[in-house]
This record gives structure tokens, C-alpha cells and sequence, in this order.
């Protein structure tokens, strides 16, 4: 028993009593198991199998048997230790563990399994084995063994995919000092939406939660549910994931319960809300987030004008000069939008196009110049936002995920992000801008903001430095005169 318990203790599972066989009232054969094998089933199933309510996992994938001679431990005259693929549910973890004759080593199905997290499919994985270990007879396997590694995964997470990731998330609720998680299922035990969000991102929310936005085009999993981010922006300006959801549809009643669960999770609604023209996603903001202003994102908008209008006028310079100067900008008054774009529907033979009329019509939702005084930490003044969020997830998520490796790419993914933050934090306390002048004020500007926004406002700095400043001084009795360059703008 004490090889076991070593033996256990080391693959990261708990072991309890299993049965036992008797002749004539005496114990000959006594069982130990991991603490989830058997079943419990649960009647319904929600999209190839995911259910939610069992305790115990599977049929028993590491079992210690004990044969004895005679009565209670005297003389064991034999331990069968038979080891497959244990899922643990506690710990989530996918220990793989093959039998001495297997020609797969562990070290190496791991290796699969870690690779898998990075979004590398096992073929993939073979590949880059087969350069780390020198060739293909120094990998112990080929090809098809590492994609069967990948079939034995998810044949044995099978229908308890959400059973595993609801009890990790709920462990980590019980670990984890403001960690959130809920759930929510249907009458038939089916999973339909999850929310979670750690301490750092309620960190994040209260420094960056003023103007949020939230994104339903990911489907980043085999059941296609649906990946909902919430995301900020930092004191970079970059990215930052302030929680997550998955839902089983995109319906009004199941953005209502994400959003809820949102505002339940962090304790205040934000200032701003920016999205996409989903007609489900306006109805549940104005339900749930009814004192925050909800704003269209303009990226998702504006990549709908080629197939809108036509992609031979899209590629005409002039169209596309003159659209982008009324509707990248929050330098001009509402008037002055109006009277231009008017003036571009008339000039490119639009003035009938239905799709150009009701995006005028919602144009306080959406351009920039009827809100230009509102704070929107650039979630909608920048092309490029809702593009980097989309690519971002898409590096480490694909949709043939089971929620098991959803999950762990989703954590390598918020791995990535954070290290990016830390670094970019790095390198504002301890690096000197370029083409840094030394003057007293962007010295003070340096100071104060970190290098990415300090590089927006520098040209500015300098600017005045050599153009508003005075370059000379002279004493005049009883006056002290400055003399400067001409302004010449």
C-alpha cells in the first residue's frame, strides 16, 4: 500500500476502497481505486453530450489489486497495477499513464497533450518531437499514435466535458480569493451558459471598466457555444479580458443571464458599452446595463460597407477618402458630418441605398462626432480593436475543442496577455523614450505616462517646445523680454 499511496500522491488523484472478493468469508482479492471511478448517469444530454450533475467519472482507469493467501494482509501473493488514461476531475488535470509495454513513453504523450494547448494538432506535435528528439525512430512513435493519444483524450472526457470544467471552476471559487463562477442549466440538467472571472480581472475592471465591450463571433468549441469576452483597454492601450461567457445561444433571455451575472460578479455597471448590431445583445444592455450608454462598435460597421455598396466603389479612393475623413475623426462638429455625408450619398448615387440610410439614421450609436466629448479609451476610435480580439483568441482556440482544452487554452491565452502587461509595465518604470529631449515638461510627462500613450503625446511636447516656447530672453529695464519663432500655422 505504500507504493500506491506514493504512486498516487505523485499522479495528482485521490484513492479510496473498492471491493472485494470473498470465499468462505475470507478476503482473497481487496480493490483500490481512484476516488471518481464508477458512473452516475444523468438522463438528457445537450449537444453531443454534455451533462452536468455527476460525481463519478469513469470505469476504472488506474486500480490496485490485492490477492491474498490468507485472512487480512498475511502474505500478499500478488499487486496488479493497471494504468490507462486518468482524468481527475478535482485537480482538471489530464494524467496519461500507458502500460510498461506501450510504445508511447508519458513524457512524450504529455508533451502531445501540452502542445495541443498551443492550438498544434498531434501531427503537428510528431513533427516538432521528431526534430526535439533527433528523428523518427527517437520519438518511440509515429504519426497515428499520437493522433489515437488525442482520440483516448477525448473518449475519455466523452459526455463529462462539462461535468469536469464546472468542478474546476468551482473549485477554484473555493481557493481563489474573488474568483466568480455560475452556471446555469435547463430543466434537463443541459449546460446553457457559463460566466467566470478571477480577482485580476475584477482588478482590471475597477482601473479600466469604464468603457467596455463584448464580442459574440467566437465559437471556439465542438458544441458551438458561443465565447462572449468582456474587454478593456489598459494603460497601454492594449487589450484586457475582463471576464468571459460561453452560451449555448444567442438569444435575449441568454445575454440578460450573462449580463446579469456580470453585474453580480463585479457590483457596477460601466459608463459605456460597445458592441456589434446584434438586436438580442441592444435589448438585453438596455435591460440589464440600463444606466450605460451603449455604443455600436465602428469596426464591425464599416467592414460591411464594401459588401453594402459595392466592392468597385469601396476601392475608389475619393469614396474612400472622404467617408473615412467624416467617420475616423471626432474633430468635426454633427452638422458638419451630416452636411458631408449627405453630400457623398448624392456625389456616389447612394441616396437609395437602404443599408446607408438606417446606419445614418443610427449615427449618434456609432460616429464618433456626436459623442467626440465622452471618453471611449479608444474602443471605438481604433480600426484595429475588435480585429486584435478576434485574432487573439484565435491563435489558441479552434472549433474542435472540447470545453476540457477550450479551458486550458483559454488560461495559456490569459497567460499570454498578462505577461505582455507585466512587460509592457517593465519597460515604462525602467526604459527612456526615443528622441527624449530632457526638457523639464516632457520629463514630467514621462513620469506620468507609460511609454505607449507618452509616445502619442510626445510629438505634441516637442511641438510646443520648439513653436510655442520662447527661444530667447533678455533683461530691458524695467521689463523682461522673450523672443521666440514666428507662429507659423
Amino acid at each position: 500500500m505504500f507504493f500506491y499511496q506514493t504512486y498516487v500522491k505523485k499522479a495528482g488523484f485521490s484513492a479510496r476502497k473498492g471491493g472485494e472478493h470473498h470465499v468462505d468469508d475470507i478476503i482473497k482479492t481487496k480493490y483500490f481505486v481512484c476516488s471518481k471511478e464508477g458512473h452516475n448517469h444523468v438522463d438528457g444530454s445537450f449537444l453531443s453530450h454534455i451533462n452536468v450533475g455527476t460525481d463519478r467519472l469513469f470505469e476504472p482507469a488506474v486500480k490496485l489489486k490485492l490477492s491474498f493467501v490468507r485472512p487480512m494482509g498475511c502474505c500478499i501473493r500478488s499487486i496488479s497495477l493497471f494504468s490507462r488514461i486518468i482524468i481527475h476531475l478535482c485537480a482538471l488535470k489530464i494524467c496519461i499513464y500507458y502500460q510498461l509495454i506501450d510504445i508511447f513513453p508519458k513524457h512524450k504523450n504529455r508533451m502531445t497533450w501540452e502542445l495541443g494547448t498551443l492550438n498544434l494538432g498531434p501531427v503537428k506535435a510528431f513533427n516538432i518531437m521528431r526534430k526535439r528528439y533527433g528523428g523518427f525512430e527517437n520519438v518511440g512513435a509515429t504519426k497515428d499514435d499520437c493522433k489515437n493519444s488525442r482520440a483516448r483524450i477525448h473518449s475519455y472526457i466523452g459526455e463529462y466535458d462539462a461535468d469536469m470544467v464546472i468542478n474546476r471552476l468551482t473549485d477554484k471559487k473555493q481557493i481563489m480569493v474573488d474568483y466568480s463562477f455560475v452556471h446555469s442549466v435547463d430543466e434537463n440538467k443541459r449546460l446553457t451558459g457559463l460566466f467566470w472571472a478571477d480577482g485580476l480581472c475584477k482588478r482590471n475592471y475597477a482601473e479600466f471598466g469604464d468603457v467596455i465591450s463584448f464580442d459574440a463571433t467566437f465559437k471556439t468549441n465542438k458544441y458551438k457555444m458561443v465565447f462572449v469576452p468582456f474587454t478593456g483597454i489598459d494603460n497601454h492601450c492594449r487589450n484586457v479580458t475582463l471576464g468571459a461567457g460561453l452560451l449555448a445561444s444567442e438569444s435575449i433571455e441568454s445575454y440578460k443571464w450573462l449580463l446579469q451575472s456580470f453585474l453580480d460578479s463585479f457590483g457596477k455597471k460601466p459608463k459605456v458599452v460597445v458592441t456589434d448590431q446584434d438586436p438580442a445583445m441592444k435589448q438585453a444592455i438596455e435591460a440589464v446595463f440600463d444606466k450605460s450608454r451603449h455604443r455600436l462598435c465602428m469596426w464591425h460597421i464599416m467592414k460591411k460597407v464594401a459588401d453594402k455598396v459595392g466592392h468597385e466603389l469601396c476601392n475608389n479612393e475619393e469614396f474612400k477618402r472622404r467617408m473615412c475623413d467624416i467617420v475616423w475623426t471626432d474633430s468635426i462638429a454633427p452638422e458638419t458630418f451630416e452636411i458631408e455625408w449627405k453630400l457623398i450619398m448624392i456625389e456616389f448615387g447612394l441616396t437609395e441605398n437602404k443599408w446607408i440610410d438606417d446606419m445614418f439614421g443610427m449615427r449618434s450609436s456609432w460616429i464618433p462626432a456626436f459623442y467626440r466629448y465622452e471618453p471611449m479609451s479608444g474602443l471605438m476610435r481604433t480600426t484595429s480593436r475588435s480585429e486584435s480580439e478576434n485574432h487573439f483568441f484565435c491563435q489558441v482556440a479552434n472549433s474542435q475543442l472540447t470545453l476540457v482544452e477550450f479551458f486550458n487554452h483559454f488560461d495559456g491565452a490569459m497567460d499570454v496577455q498578462r505577461f505582455n502587461h507585466r512587460k509592457n509595465d517593465h519597460i515604462s518604470r525602467n526604459t527612456i523614450p526615443d528622441n527624449f529631449s530632457e526638457s523639464t515638461l516632457e520629463d514630467d510627462a514621462m513620469k506620468i505616462y507609460t511609454r505607449s500613450i507618452f509616445a502619442d503625446q510626445q510629438s505634441e511636447i516637442q511641438g510646443t517646445l520648439s513653436e510655442c516656447l520662447p527661444m530667447e530672453t533678455k533683461i530691458e529695464e524695467p521689463f523682461l523680454k522673450y523672443e521666440g519663432l514666428e507662429n507659423t500655422r
